[in-house]
């Protein structure tokens, strides 16, 4: 049996030993019985909505960050970052799923009619989801420690062996992050959607497809806690083939050659006058460019998931796999990096559908203008036709 198939009859089996039962039982345990994460509300679809809202969020906080690791690393490390197709054995794999994951709760918002979720919050941030405050920087030691952690599976952590030596990993975890490690990780959060799942069934007056959501909810839950979780451990050990080539890589100075990854920033932004601002003018409007191409992504994604279109989505994955991702494999080349930076109104500022789609036409033609008016400043492979082509799309 595949991890994925044991983790969900684990996880339903583990929720039959609490009294709640996924078919049309009647019992059902006291709410997050086995989930650190708080309950704000008492009514179960309210409460649904709230984690739900919060885990799309969790999800664009790590493939924003993933994506921030995988551009940092020097072309030499280019079979760690992979190819974009999903799996669990190169960080573009990993970010792939990790959008598809957006993506499944996304579609489960709109099911329950609510509206997407494509905002993120800004770094630091904490929630009693998150064991730490996330940030963005390059892939080292600290932060691919970060993501075992928050990827692992709470009651598998503690039991896990170092793949490198006969140590626990928990241990070289807390070595590396401090003693003081708070018990959350991301799967506390789906156990939370899915009993709270439970109780909108059991409470009646949703229409949803309950078994293909506890299924699909459990695969995300599974990928995280074992896909992706064994894939950082083997980065973060410096077990995984590529790095082995390098004795001791991540304990190298980030000056030398052999380093895995570009001395990128930690935490910047593009916006002016902030503390942490680019402050290359030059770099600074690249990735200024680099964060109207990712909101216009979200923008198309909003629609998309809103309307359960492929178009839209289609177009968004276009801006992520052309003029996005060439900037930012560029800019740690010359010491930046895309800040993925938030954006304040969201991606839902139109009124209607159609306000929706003109603002989504007016942010690609903001984009266009902007790339044209610095062109002499793009990477060689970026394309400025694509606009164009966007434009008469949506």
């Amino acid at each position: 049996m595949s991890d994925k198939g044991m983790s969900r009859r684990a996880m339903l089996g583990g929720i039959a030993a609490l009294g709640v039962t996924t078919g049309s039982g009647k019992a059902l345990a006291a709410t997050h019985t086995f989930s650190p994460v708080q309950r704000f509300f008492s009514d179960p679809y309210i409460e649904l909505i709230r984690l739900l809202k919060e885990g799309v969020e969790i999800e664009h906080d790590l493939m924003v960050q993933y994506l921030y690791g995988a551009f940092s690393l020097k072309p030499t490390y280019a079979t760690v970052v992979g190819a974009p197709a999903p799996n669990a054995t190169s960080l573009m794999g990993v970010i792939v799923e990790e959008m598809r994951h957006l993506a499944a709760v996304n579609r489960l918002l709109v099911e329950l009619d609510a509206k997407p979720q494509l905002t993120r919050q800004d770094f630091p941030y904490e929630t009693d989801a998150y064991p730490f405050p996330f940030e963005m920087a390059p892939l080292g030691q600290n932060s691919l420690a970060k993501f075992v952690y928050c990827e692992a599976d709470k009651t598998r952590l503690k039991r896990a062996r170092s793949v490198v030596d006969d140590s626990y990993l928990i241990d070289k975890l807390k070595g590396t992050l401090g003693p003081n490690l708070v018990p959350n990780h991301v799967g506390n959060l789906y156990d939370a959607i899915i009993e709270t799942i439970l109780e909108v069934k059991k409470a009646g007056g949703v229409k949803l497809d309950y078994d293909a959501w506890y299924e699909g909810l459990g695969n995300i839950k599974a990928d995280g806690e074992f896909g992706h979780f064994k894939f950082f451990q083997s980065l973060y050990e410096g077990a995984h083939p590529v790095l082995k080539e390098v004795p001791g890589v991540w304990s190298l100075p980030a000056d030398d050659a052999l380093y895995p990854c570009y001395q990128v920033p930690v935490n910047p932004t593009a916006y002016e006058g902030r503390p942490n601002t680019i402050k290359d003018p030059d770099m600074r409007s690249l990735a200024w460019l680099g964060n109207l191409n990712y909101w216009s992504q979200l923008l198309l994604l909003d629609q998309g998931y809103r309307r359960k279109s492929k178009t839209e989505t289609a177009l968004a994955q276009a801006i992520m796999m052309g003029p996005l991702y060439s900037i930012a494999q560029y800019l740690p080349t010359k010491g930046a990096a895309v800040p993925f930076d938030p954006l304040s109104m969201g991606f839902d500022p139109g009124i209607n559908e159609a306000a929706g789609r003109r603002f989504t036409r007016r942010m690609l033609q903001e984009t266009r203008d902007y790339a044209r008016k610095i062109d002499k400043l793009l990477p060689g492979n970026f394309d400025l036709r694509i606009y164009d082509q966007l434009m008469a799309a949506v």
